[in-house]
């Protein structure tokens, strides 16, 4: 974290999934971002990555605490194997971040404890519960071992798109 605050003041997306590293980078990341190292952020994707219930958290803290992001961040956290703990963070962290901020949180192994925090969430912040919402919660439930499927995954992406063999549709 050797950046400087405002050192990236163009960037706007950062597409880290399909990557190995885990709950302390995804810390590292955010404590960098929290720092304002980017002040016109508006996407972070950890996609296809295995951060679990502690990536989710250390997103989360960063969101809550930091006054240096935009208030319209849009989270991507899509096969990232987040339970129901990581989802009461990020519910929590919800009521502190800024207004238009925004998480995916889809295909994760999220229970019904877990989406209701964060629809609870939404609710008090918005005062409704928007389809999109319940829509954005929807989880697939996998063979035992959600986070090998998701390192798999994560694995197979991270190949094709280093190969440059992805499939345009």
């Amino acid at each position: 974290a050797g950046l400087k605050d405002g050192a990236l003041p163009a960037l706007e997306v950062l597409a880290l999934g399909h990557n190995r590293y885990g709950a302390r980078g995804v810390e590292a990341v955010c404590g960098v971002f929290r720092r304002g190292v980017a002040p016109r952020l508006q996407n972070i994707s950890f996609a296809f990555m295995p951060i679990g219930d502690a990536g989710a958290a250390a997103v989360a803290a960063a969101v809550a605490t930091g006054a240096a992001l935009p208030p319209r961040l849009a989270v991507t956290m899509v096969l990232c194997d987040v339970g129901d703990e990581g989802a009461r963070s990020i519910a929590a962290a919800l009521s502190l971040a800024g207004p238009g901020c925004r998480f995916q949180l889809m295909f994760n192994r999220i229970g019904v404890a877990g989406k209701s925090a964060v629809l609870a969430a939404l609710e008090a912040r918005q005062g409704w519960a928007a389809f999109s919402h319940m829509f954005n919660l929807i989880q697939m439930r996998y063979a035992p071992g959600s986070a090998m499927l998701t390192r798999a995954m994560g694995r197979g992406g991270r190949i094709s798109s280093e190969s440059g063999r992805l499939l345009a549709s």
